[in-house]
């Protein structure tokens, strides 16, 4: 799959990695981008931002209805939809004893929108014999968010629904891939780091990247069609470690979690 020339669609597009990702898509000679948020605003502000290229659309990924009027609207204005990246995410904090309210909205922001996406553009994805979805799904959807049982689960769930479209169109021309990066300066960040401190010990145990190095390795992903995409070494590495032998992984998770550092 060649970004240059394809349309492509972008959910939660109005700021962080969804905003980097579609200037990227420009950057790399796509035809024209759809860049859609909940926040019409923020989605007109980077549109005009990017120029003739881009469209602005509203959508809120929550509602099937709204992600299938995205697909049409971008449909009318540039012909097609080659690319879909489901960037949109919400973070759930909480464990077993969320609300089913909280898990509903989990499940449905980080999962089901993936689902909704493919039933709108899948079809004609396989009828040319191209297309690509991009995935931001973040390193808890092979490993775990320590306190955020429903985001932890939605995001594992999507990862598995991303394997099973790969595995079972990928030889009709069908492309996958999932982004995983930990911490990067986006105003989901910001808003789940309450302080400066709080942000120091962050960077103790993660690098904090900005989102255009997340964009840039999207893009890597589409044209290579790699569906793990991990940004932070520290993740690739840990998730390796779970498959070779999760109780030790387990174990070096409940040190970070309950002692700061691993056994």
């Amino acid at each position: 799959m060649k970004v240059e020339g394809s349309v492509a669609v972008v959910t939660g597009a109005a700021s962080g990695i969804g905003k980097a990702i579609a200037e990227a898509l420009i950057a790399a000679g796509a035809k024209g981008v759809v860049v859609s948020d909940i926040d019409a605003a923020g989605a007109e502000r980077v549109a005009a931002g990017i120029g003739a290229k881009a469209l602005a659309v509203q959508a809120d990924v929550a509602d099937e209805a709204s992600i299938r009027a995205l697909v049409d609207r971008s449909r009318e204005h540039f012909g097609s939809v080659d690319i879909f990246v489901s960037n949109a995410g919400l973070t759930v904090t909480g464990s077993f004893d969320a609300s089913d309210e909280e898990w509903k909205r989990a499940l449905d922001v980080n999962m089901m929108s993936h689902v909704w996406a493919a039933r709108a553009v899948v079809p004609a994805m396989l009828e040319a014999g191209r297309g690509h979805l991009v995935q931001t799904i973040a390193a808890c959807g092979v490993l775990t968010a320590f306190g955020a049982a429903p985001y932890s689960v939605a995001k594992m769930g999507a990862v598995a629904f991303a394997e099973y479209l790969a595995v079972e169109y990928g030889h009709r021309g069908l492309g996958v891939s999932c982004l995983m990066p930990q911490a990067v300066n986006t105003p989901m960040l910001t808003a789940s780091v309450s302080s400066n401190e709080q942000l120091a010990k962050l960077k103790e145990v993660s690098e904090v990247l900005e989102p255009e190095q997340v964009a840039k390795a999207a893009i890597e992903a589409i044209e290579e069609n790699r569906i793990h995409v991990f940004t932070h070494q520290g993740s690739a590495d840990s998730f390796r470690q779970r498959a070779d032998d999760a109780d030790v992984w387990v174990a070096q998770m409940q040190a970070i979690r309950h002692g700061g550092r691993r056994p």
